[in-house]
C-alpha cells in the first residue's frame, strides 16, 4: 500500500490524541471518587442495619428502666407509709413489730431493686451511646459522600471536556489524511489495543518496543518515501523519521 510521506506522518498525529482519548477515558472510568462512594454505600447500609438493631435494644431497655424505676418507687412509697404509720404510734406493740419487720424487709428489696435498676440503667446509658455513634457516623459519612460526589462531578467535568478537546482535533486531522490509510490505521488500531500507528525510531518499532532485524531494516531503506510499512512483530504502521 503507498501513501503520501505527510499523511503518514499525520498518522502519529492521529495516534497521540487517540492515545491521549484512551488515557483519558481509562482515568474517566478508574476515578477513586467512585470506589469509594461504593465503599461509603456499603459502610452506610451496615450502619443503618446495626442501627436498627440497637434502637430496637435502646427501646426494650428503655421499658425495662422504666419499669425498674416504677419497681423502686411502689417499694419506696410503701416504705415512707410504713414509716409515717410507726412515727405515729397508732397501733397495737404487735402491729408496730410487724411494721418494723416489714420496713426491713422492704428496705433490703429496694436495695435489690436499686441494684438492678443501676445495672439496666448503665446498659442503657451504653446502648444509648451506641445509637449516637452510629447516627453521628452517618452524619459524617452523608457528608462525606456529597463531598466525594461534587470532587467526581468535577473530575468527570474536567476529563471529559479534555475528550471532547481531542475529540475536536481528531475531527479536524481525519479529512487531511486519505481514506484508505485511514481505514487501514482503524483496522490495526482496533485489533492492537488502540495502537494503529508507531514512528520507526532508528531500528526500534515505538509501537512494541522491539528491534526491527537488520535484513527488513535495510530492505525498508530500499522502499519509496510512500511505501506503507508495517512491524514485523506487531503488525502496526510504521512511519519513518
Amino acid at each position: 500500500m503507498k501513501a503520501a510521506a505527510a499523511d503518514q506522518s499525520l498518522l502519529i498525529e492521529l495516534q497521540l490524541i487517540d492515545s491521549a482519548i484512551m488515557q483519558a477515558k481509562s482515568k474517566l472510568a478508574s476515578l477513586p471518587e467512585r470506589e469509594q462512594i461504593v465503599a461509603i454505600h456499603t459502610r452506610l447500609k451496615a450502619s443503618a442495619e446495626e442501627l436498627a438493631i440497637v434502637e430496637a435494644e435502646l427501646a426494650d431497655v428503655t421499658i425495662d428502666l422504666r419499669r425498674s424505676e416504677i419497681d423502686v418507687e411502689q417499694v419506696a412509697d410503701r416504705i415512707t407509709k410504713d414509716e409515717v404509720r410507726l412515727s405515729t404510734g397508732n397501733a397495737s406493740p404487735k402491729e408496730l413489730e410487724q411494721l418494723q419487720h416489714e420496713v426491713a424487709t422492704l428496705g433490703k428489696r429496694k436495695a435489690e431493686l436499686e441494684d438492678g435498676e443501676l445495672e439496666i440503667m448503665l446498659k442503657h446509658d451504653g446502648v444509648k451511646t451506641r445509637v449516637e455513634e452510629l447516627r453521628s457516623d452517618e452524619v459524617g459519612l452523608q457528608k462525606l459522600e456529597l463531598e466525594l460526589n461534587v470532587r467526581l462531578e468535577n473530575a468527570i467535568t474536567e476529563i471529559q471536556a479534555e475528550i471532547d478537546s481531542k475529540l475536536s482535533e481528531r475531527a479536524n486531522v481525519l479529512p487531511k489524511i486519505e481514506s484508505p490509510l485511514i481505514d487501514l490505521y482503524e483496522k490495526v488500531r482496533s485489533s492492537n489495543s488502540g495502537v494503529g500507528a508507531a514512528l520507526l525510531v532508528g531500528n526500534m518499532c515505538q509501537g512494541c518496543h522491539l528491534a526491527i532485524n537488520a535484513v527488513e531494516l535495510e530492505r525498508i531503506k530500499t522502499l519509496a518515501a510512500d511505501e506503507v510499512l508495517r512491524c514485523e512483530e506487531c503488525r502496526i504502521i510504521l512511519v519513518r523519521i
